[in-house]
């Protein structure tokens, strides 16, 4: 049988998968904070990491039940594989 968190048991694993793809690149920052990062680091920060590509990813439409156009999900998706 399929073991499922306790408190997070309404979403389904491959829900959870990209649940938790988000929440390790989670930050609260200050606005100046963001700009150093943007300034000095080689990475997006994390809301771009995660947004971008999951916009693009047709197997997160499927996860969430989204349409083309609806919340993250782009129209029009960038497929490079």
């Amino acid at each position: 049988a399929e073991k499922r968190l306790q408190d997070l048991s309404e979403y389904s694993p491959t829900q959870m998968f990209f649940i938790n793809y988000a929440h390790i690149r989670c930050a609260k920052m200050t606005d100046g904070y963001a700009r150093a990062r943007v300034e000095s680091d080689e990475h997006s920060l994390g809301q771009f990491r995660v947004n971008g590509p999951t916009s693009n990813f047709v197997e997160y439409d499927r996860a969430f039940n989204c349409k083309p156009g609806q919340g993250n999900s782009r129209m029009k998706k960038c497929i490079i594989w």
